[in-house]
């Protein structure tokens, strides 16, 4: 079928280029003047019919019809790799924002749902330095940091 539809196609082009020479032909040779005005006009009415010919025969057998049946299937691959993509930059938007506001550092995992828009599904931090704040502020801080991650990203946030 692919063959068969390249030889339509080398076909339908040099049609088009034949009738547009036998055109140019035409016209060069026509009478200048009102006569000359509708030739010229006649031929690029019948470039035109040319061109579309092949579009009018694909409606009236039906070929040109759309399938309406046909699944469209999600790359499963290209989503989990764009997700992967994404929660590689919130952990490290992430650390640097906890660095920042909260003198902490943390080791961060962000999980987003494998499909477009790809939400943040949860955020888990776990402390590794309280900064100056030691065991005392620790309970504290946990929960000042849960609730500005909860309130900046709008997920699930646990903080360990």
């Amino acid at each position: 079928m692919f063959n068969g539809g390249v030889l339509l196609m080398q076909a339908y082009i040099l049609s088009i280029a034949g009738v547009v020479l036998i055109c140019a032909v035409i016209t060069v040779i026509a009478p200048h003047g009102k006569m000359g005005k509708f030739i010229k006009g006649s031929m690029r009415l019948f470039i035109l019919v040319v061109m579309i010919s092949p579009l009018i025969g694909w409606v009236q057998k039906g070929e040109l019809s759309i399938a309406t049946d046909t699944q469209i299937e999600n790359d499963e691959g290209y989503l989990t790799h764009c997700a992967a993509i994404l929660e590689e930059d919130d952990e490290n938007a992430l650390c640097e924002y906890l660095e920042k506001k909260f003198g902490v550092s943390a080791l961060i995992e962000v999980e987003r749902v494998k499909n477009a828009p790809f939400e943040r599904k949860k955020i888990v931090i776990i402390l590794s330095d309280e900064g100056i704040n030691g065991e005392e502020g620790r309970i504290y801080m946990v929960a000042r940091i849960q609730e500005a991650v909860e309130a900046l990203y709008g997920c699930t946030t646990e903080v360990l």
